[in-house]
Formats: structure tokens, C-alpha cells, sequence
């Protein structure tokens, strides 16, 4: 169950957005894919779900090779993947419960007590037990992050894509958000792909981290390997101090 992004060329026009990078996830690691606006982490994580097709390059998942398969297979491998969108991203009009419930209702054969009983497991798992009545505005920021969560592994996913998750709240519910991601990594034995900007939660989840720079990896590694690089770029991103990239190339 892992997930090699193998030298993965993407041009809009003229913006070359991604330009041979490469980096993996391991069977039950999380990757972390950071990096700047703009430089490329959205249009990765879309390459790995087939959205997009590379100009070059590929990505295999699970021994598969993305961009070999045919639409069909694709919906195949969609099925075995959770995506946590940035914002959420639930339907106002739903309550949490229908929310999460609305992949179970395209597999074929599931019964409406099924569904009741999964998704109830899934809040019970994100600590939202209770509020399955509620709709997303009467939740807060970290409520609705946990609701999404709870949507994206309702169906029994392999893999989970954290599209920002930790993007507008708190310190402590960004905390709060990151220990579920590792409780969900070791509990369900899932393989874990995050982008984001934001350090401090990047060196909580992940196994190992790939930085996007000008479309290739500048920096592929565990986050021990990254707190002592001396690369300019990878500590001017770390540390927040622009002035390290003065004259880099």
C-alpha cells in the first residue's frame, strides 16, 4: 500500500509547475509534502488520484501505475482513498451524519443500518459522539476538520490525502488535528499523504518529508534528516528567514 511518485512533470501553458520531482510513502507511513504557495503540493496530490495526467513521469500506488489505468480503474483506486479536503469542505444543507454517510451510500449493498452503525464509528473515532445532528455551521473550525476526517475514512480507505489540514485553526486544534492523524495512521493501518506549509504540524505526522522546490524534491527525507540540513532552502522554509535564500540557485 504505498504510494511512489516517480519524476512527475506537469506544465500549464508555459508555468512548469512540477519538473521530474519524485518522492514515496511507504505501506503505512505518512508523507509529508511541503512547501510554498504556488509550488506545485495541490497539483501533486491530484496526479496521485488520476485528476490530473502527468506530462511525464508517473505514479504507482500500490504496485499500479496511475496513469496506465483506464477510467474504470481509476474509479477503482478512488474507492480505496480518503480525501480530506482543506476547508472540509461538507454540504451545508447535511447534517454531520448525512455528510459522513454519503460515500457509504455508493457502495452497492449497504443497508441504511450499516450505514448508521459506520458512521457513528467514525465519529466515535474523531470525538464528534453526539453531534451527528448538528450541521456543519454549528460546528466550530476543529469540529468540521474532524467531521471531514470521519467522512474521508468512513469507507475503509487505504490511503488518506490531507489536502492543508491544519489550515486556519488554532494552535491547539492543530495539535488536536494532528494527534488524530497519527492515531488513524497506527489504528488503521493506513498510508498517508499531507501537504502543507505548516512545520510545526508537518514534524508531528510524518515519516518522512519531500519538499517542493521550483518543481523538483529539494529536499526527500525523515524529519531529523530535515532539522539538520544545512541546505539554505529547506532551513530558510524551516526556520522562516528569507534572507538564507539570498543568492541561492
Amino acid at each position: 500500500m504505498s504510494i511512489q511518485i516517480q519524476g512527475l512533470h506537469k506544465a500549464f501553458g508555459a508555468n512548469e509547475v512540477l519538473r521530474g520531482f519524485s518522492a514515496e510513502a511507504a505501506e503505512g507511513e505518512t508523507l509529508c509534502i511541503l512547501g510554498g504557495s504556488g509550488s506545485g503540493k495541490s497539483v501533486t496530490i491530484k496526479h496521485v488520484v488520476g485528476l490530473l495526467r502527468p506530462d511525464r513521469g508517473d505514479v504507482v500506488v500500490d504496485g499500479e501505475s496511475v496513469v496506465g489505468m483506464s477510467q474504470e480503474e481509476l474509479y477503482e483506486l478512488r474507492r480505496k482513498v480518503g480525501y480530506v479536503f482543506q476547508f472540509a469542505a461538507l454540504f451545508d444543507s447535511m447534517t454531520v451524519t448525512e455528510n459522513v454517510g454519503l460515500g457509504l451510500r455508493r457502495i452497492r449493498g449497504t443497508t441504511e443500518d450499516e450505514i448508521r452503525q459506520r458512521v457513528e464509528e467514525c465519529l466515535a473515532m474523531v470525538e464528534l459522539e453526539g453531534l451527528g445532528d448538528r450541521l456543519p455551521s454549528e460546528l466550530s473550525g476543529g469540529q468540521r476538520k474532524r467531521a471531514g476526517i470521519a467522512r474521508a475514512i468512513a469507507t475503509q480507505p487505504s490511503y488518506i490525502l490531507y489536502d492543508e489540514p491544519t489550515t486556519g485553526l488554532d494552535p491547539i486544534t492543530r495539535a488536536v488535528i494532528d494527534r488524530l492523524i497519527n492515531r488513524l495512521k497506527k489504528e488503521l493501518g493506513v498510508t498517508g499523504l499531507v501537504i502543507t506549509h505548516d512545520m510545526e504540524s508537518a514534524f508531528r505526522v510524518a515519516d518522512r518529508m519531500a519538499m517542493l522546490y521550483e518543481g523538483t524534491a529539494r529536499f526527500f527525507g525523515t524529519p531529523d534528516e530535515a532539522r539538520s540540513t544545512d541546505d539554505p532552502v529547506v532551513r530558510a522554509f524551516i526556520d522562516g528567514r528569507p534572507e538564507l535564500l539570498e543568492g541561492v540557485t
